[in-house]
Order: structure tokens, then C-alpha cells, then sequence
């Protein structure tokens, strides 16, 4: 109880809103059609009664709302919404409108004066939730039925971070098993690599991935033009930070990372290339002035990371134990070199399955 107060008065502060009390409602659903709802006794989570099937659609993130509503939308023309002055006829409470002779611009109708909003970006999208939006506790939504279309249904799933082997290849737990992660369109400094030294920055970028990532929850995206996974095994993904933001994008645009593109192009290369031009012009990271001029790979790491550098890794087979290995972190680094070589752990050297190997070596 104490919990769910906590979070009812953040929400109304950050949202100036009291949830509504239903408890006299006859017809719950039909009151609420065409409304966003707040799930406040939850995390705030957002959600639309479409006026036409009276079943409420969950909104996700900003951009996934604004997604949502533009595919829940009815055309219009032009003429049509210029006469209503903004103010829409009863008839279209609660829907949204596009107006497919300018560019399908979105605008929500909003069922208490049937003035309509307009949803041009995810940002204005997710005012015109902040601003009209409706509490409503547990109990009252659970009255009202989910869609059961899935093409709207925008229920977020995250991920943990078990691992991050350096800046472009993570560990994440999926579901109970233990994937590793290439990451779509970048392509960091080598720091574990099986055949290189530590490349100039692959320091700083694994470091960099460390501190957005570790014990970090994140939401993956696929890309059906790279397929599903590469030569390695390793699973093709773009990472989400629980705020929206596009790791693999960050990555680069704060010069950690270079855009790549490995044979065809993918959803975001033109905002990747853009990232990797502001970091040029601005001189971020890598790409600062004499960055890596006098580079030596073996006094490249910062005190606080032991780096081991790793010319060879043998990962044809199951041929070590960890009593080959004088030290947990020398294990390590050949764990990580395998995983980003082969995808796997061919050694069987992390007999928990959680990222570190080889615990007991000093």
C-alpha cells in the first residue's frame, strides 16, 4: 500500500492527475471510450480506449504511441477538418484523425471538448498524453478488455545485461538462457579480439558500454534486413536504454564507435552515418585531435580495468579447463575472446552460466 501511494503521488505530480473514481460507473467502458488512460497503482503505464471496439491499446513509449495512434487512425481530408475549426463533430470522439492529403498528419480527438490535438512527433505525441491523460487504478482497468489485435498491442519486454565483452558485443539474458549480442551498425575499437591487440579508444568504448550497461535492463530490436544472427551465432540486435535511447546510435554519435554497415543497408544507417558525421565535426572521442597519436596498446588501460591483450585464442574445440589459467582475468579474456570469435563458450570455462568464469582463480 505504502508503495502504490508512492507512486500515485509522483504521478500526480508529474502529471497533475487524481485517478478518476469509477466505482458507480455502470458502463465503465463506454465512459471511457476514446480516453488515454495512466495506470497509476502500476508504473504509469499508458493506454487508449479505442472508441470503435471499446478495447483499450497499451501505448508503450513515446514513439511506440505515437505508432500505435497513427495506425489506429481515420482518414480525412483536408476540406473536411478545415471545416471544423477545430472542433470535431461528436461522432469522432476520441479517434484519431490523419489527414491523408498532408503527409497523414495525425491529430487526437479528445472526447471531453472534441478538440483536436495534434500528434506530429513522438514528443508532441506524449504531451497530448501528459495532458489529457486520465488515472485509473488496477482494479478499473483490469474491467476493460485488451485488444487482442497484436499489431497494437505494444507491450515492451527488457532484457538483462549479464555482460558486456567491449563495446560492440553484450551478453543478455533471454528468457532464462544467455545470449550474445553483435550490435547492428557499429563497430567499436578491438579490445578482445582474436587476432589484434587493443586498438586505440577500444578501451574507453568497452569502458563507455560498461557504465550504460551493466546490471542495466534494455529492450532489443531485430533488423530483417541483417538477419537474425551472424557467422558467430551471435544474435543481431539494435539495444534500447530503459529511457528509449538508441544505444548503437549513442555509441557513435559520441565517437565511441564507427558506423557499419556490413553488407546491406539497415533501418537506421542514414541516422547512423548522421551520428558518425557530428561526431567528426565535433570531435568526440575517437575522432578528438591527436586521440591516438603515440598509442602503446599495453599502457592503455585506465586503473581501473586490467586489460589482457590477446594475439590468438584457440576455440576449435573444448580444450581448457580453468586450472590452465594462472588468473581469473587471463580465463576471462579468453571466455570473451571465444564468445566474440565463435559465440559461444567452446571452453566451458563459466560453469554458472553468469558471464564471469573461472571464479575461484585468484
Amino acid at each position: 500500500m505504502k508503495k502504490q501511494f508512492i507512486i500515485l503521488s509522483i504521478l500526480i505530480f508529474v502529471f497533475g492527475l487524481i485517478p478518476a473514481d469509477f466505482s458507480s460507473a455502470e458502463n465503465l467502458t463506454d465512459r471511457l471510450k476514446g480516453r488515454i488512460l495512466l495506470q497509476v497503482e502500476s508504473n504509469g503505464e499508458v493506454w487508449y480506449i479505442n472508441p470503435d471496439n471499446s478495447s483499450r491499446y497499451f501505448l508503450g513509449r513515446p514513439a511506440d504511441a505515437f505508432n500505435a495512434m497513427r495506425e489506429l487512425g481515420l482518414g480525412i481530408s483536408n476540406k473536411d477538418f478545415d471545416s471544423f475549426n477545430n472542433v470535431a463533430p461528436k461522432r469522432l470522439s476520441g479517434k484519431i484523425l490523419l489527414k491523408i492529403e498532408d503527409s497523414g498528419k495525425a491529430y487526437y480527438v479528445n472526447p471531453i471538448d472534441l478538440k483536436m490535438y495534434f500528434l506530429g512527433r513522438p514528443a508532441d505525441a506524449f504531451q497530448v498524453m501528459r495532458n489529457l491523460g486520465l488515472g485509473i487504478n488496477n482494479d478499473n482497468l483490469e474491467q476493460i478488455k485488451i485488444s487482442n489485435n497484436s499489431n497494437f498491442v505494444f507491450i515492451e519486454k527488457y532484457y538483462s545485461v549479464i555482460k558486456v565483452i567491449d563495446g560492440d558485443t553484450i551478453t543478455v539474458d533471454i528468457d532464462g538462457n544467455n545470449e550474445t549480442l553483435r550490435l547492428i551498425g557499429i563497430d567499436t575499437p578491438e579490445t578482445v579480439h582474436p587476432t589484434k591487440t587493443v586498438e586505440c579508444f577500444g578501451i574507453e568504448a568497452s569502458n563507455k558500454a560498461k557504465n550504460l550497461l551493466t546490471g542495466k535492463k534494455v529492450k532489443l530490436e531485430s533488423d530483417d534486413t541483417q538477419g537474425e544472427r551472424d557467422k558467430y551465432n551471435r544474435l543481431l540486435r539494435y539495444v534500447f536504454l530503459e529511457d528509449g535511447t538508441n544505444f548503437n546510435k549513442l555509441m557513435i554519435n559520441d565517437g565511441y564507435a564507427y558506423e557499419y554497415t556490413y553488407f546491406l543497408p539497415y533501418k537506421y544507417q542514414n541516422e547512423f552515418k548522421q551520428a558518425e558525421q557530428f561526431a567528426r565535426e565535433n570531435k568526440n572521442g575517437l575522432w578528438a585531435d591527436g586521440v591516438c597519436e603515440n598509442y602503446d596498446p599495453e599502457n592503455s588501460a585506465n586503473n581501473n580495468e586490467e586489460v589482457i591483450i590477446i594475439t590468438e585464442c584457440d576455440c576449435s574445440g573444448n580444450l581448457y579447463n580453468c586450472s590452465d589459467y594462472s588468473t581469473q582475468v587471463e580465463a576471462q579474456s579468453v571466455y570473451d575472446c571465444c564468445i566474440k570469435k565463435v559465440g559461444s563458450d567452446i571452453h566451458k570455462l563459466d560453469a554458472d552460466d553468469d558471464g564471469v568464469v573461472c571464479e575461484s582463480l585468484p
